[in-house]
């Protein structure tokens, strides 16, 4: 009796031993297991985030688009008018005195004042302040930009002033450049003048 009560507290200290051993082994497992996702999140969160160069340096390098794009002038006199910039449509003024024998001279980017070209006059002996607008929406030119205008030619020392617009001018701009001996010119003007030399000049190199 006693031999058979001992081997039954035997046989129940082993299975105790047994279970208590299992459940070390599974805690010692999780922890394990969770200890290690810890590292990783935060070796996953010290590294360094890696920053992507090829994308920056296009966007830096890239050609602004937009009223700043500038392209070369062989393609500037090939593109259609609504497809230029302010920018290229100035050039496009600057090509046509110069062809014209006018000897433009092109104002400082950013500080021009109102005057975007400078030409000289055979004809008044003169220089000439001329400022270019180039509105693809058509809008007309109102009173403020005459107004600059005028100041901006006694600013660079032109005695008369020319503005050019590919829209056209309101009556009371019309007025005040008359007032101000302002020469305007429209789109009409530009195409007939402007627009024709430059398709003369594609004709020649094609």
């Amino acid at each position: 009796m006693l031999g058979e009560v001992d081997n039954s507290a035997i046989n129940s200290m082993a299975i105790q031993f047994a279970l208590i051993m299992l459940v070390i082994g599974m805690v010692g497992a999780i922890y394990y297991f969770t200890l290690g996702k810890i590292k990783s999140l935060f070796k996953k969160n010290q590294s360094p985030k890696k920053t992507n160069t090829t994308n920056k340096s296009k966007k830096f390098s890239r050609t602004p688009k937009g009223n700043t794009l500038l392209r070369s002038d062989k393609e500037i006199l090939r593109l259609p008018l609504d497809d230029l910039t302010w920018r290229e449509f100035e050039r496009l003024c600057y090509l046509y005195f110069k062809a014209k024998g006018y000897k433009p001279k092109e104002t400082k980017e950013g500080a021009d004042g109102g005057v975007d070209l400078i030409i000289f006059s055979k004809e008044h002996n003169a220089n000439v302040a001329v400022q270019i607008k180039h509105y693809k929406s058509g809008k007309p030119i109102g009173v403020e930009p005459i107004r600059e205008l005028k100041a901006a030619k006694t600013n660079h020392n032109c005695a008369l002033a020319d503005f050019i617009t590919t829209s056209s001018f309101t009556k009371n701009a019309l007025l005040q450049a008359d007032k101000f001996k302002i020469d305007t010119y429209e789109k009409n003007w530009v195409e007939s003048n402007i627009l024709k030399w430059r398709d003369n000049e594609v004709k020649k190199t094609s």
